[in-house]
């Protein structure tokens, strides 16, 4: 498992930006188009009706699979597809997250690993944190 530091996390930030820039409106017409075929659904509509759709919807969501896969290979948690993200790292030997939301100009957050984007907390010392790289 790959565990970042805060440099190394802050490295991927301007790829994170640029990807998300990208995918962010992707996202959004993924999401209406759900919402908008669920009320289809609720009024009855028909399949001629709702194939166009969601043929659309899942035509977006495999774009948006596609662009953010590179990431997961990093070791990069992604949180929610328009731009929310968490680095492993180790924090006193212990694993935490370090936490970035897309807008931030770097990482400057940290969680507990069940504590989620609520329980982030400022990083008063980045050296805290050491990257590790373990199979």
């Amino acid at each position: 498992m790959r565990y970042f530091g805060v440099e190394e996390a802050n490295r991927l930030i301007p790829l994170l930006t640029q990807t998300f820039t990208r995918v962010r409106p992707w996202v959004a017409r993924a999401q209406a188009l759900v919402r908008e075929l669920e009320s289809l659904q609720d009024s009855g509509a028909g399949r001629e009706r709702t194939a166009p759709l969601r043929a659309e919807r899942d035509s977006l969501i495999e774009k948006i699979r596609v662009e953010l896969e590179q990431f997961q290979e990093l070791g990069v948690e992604l949180k929610a597809a328009d731009g929310l993200v968490d680095f492993r790292a180790l924090k006193a030997g212990r694993p935490v997250y370090l936490c970035w939301r897309f807008g931030e100009p770097e990482v400057t957050h940290w969680h507990e690993l069940e504590g989620g984007f609520a329980g982030r907390q400022l990083i008063v010392h980045p050296k805290d944190f050491t990257p590790s790289y373990l199979s």
